[in-house]
């Protein structure tokens, strides 16, 4: 159930154009994150409280760090696209339940 603020502000909500109301949806984003949220763009955030117990991956800060160099330089993009195709089948089919045991 909302409440009659929610309520107006939705009929307010509906007379605007979709761009508008994108807008104003952005908005309010921003808004519930710089007050409730951490966040690298609220205004005067540099960290937060973390409890010990949750374990944080770093954000990827260079691209080259994820280079590999144990693919052959002979090999193209399209050869690196094509076994990752027929990895995935290969992946799917396997999850797949075999004949005999559909019976």
């Amino acid at each position: 159930m909302t409440t009659t603020a929610v309520q107006t502000v939705v009929a307010a909500a509906q007379q605007l154009s979709l761009t508008e109301q994108f807008e104003v949806l952005q908005t309010l984003e921003r808004v519930l994150q710089q007050h409730y949220l951490w966040s690298p763009f609220a205004a005067g955030t540099t960290t937060t409280a973390i409890p010990n117990t949750v374990r944080r991956t770093p954000p990827v800060t260079n691209l080259a760090d994820f280079a590999a160099d144990f693919w052959p330089e002979d090999e193209s993009a399209d050869d690196i696209n094509n076994y990752l195709a027929h990895q995935r089948v290969a992946d799917q089919t396997s999850d797949l339940p075999q004949n005999s045991e559909m019976l």
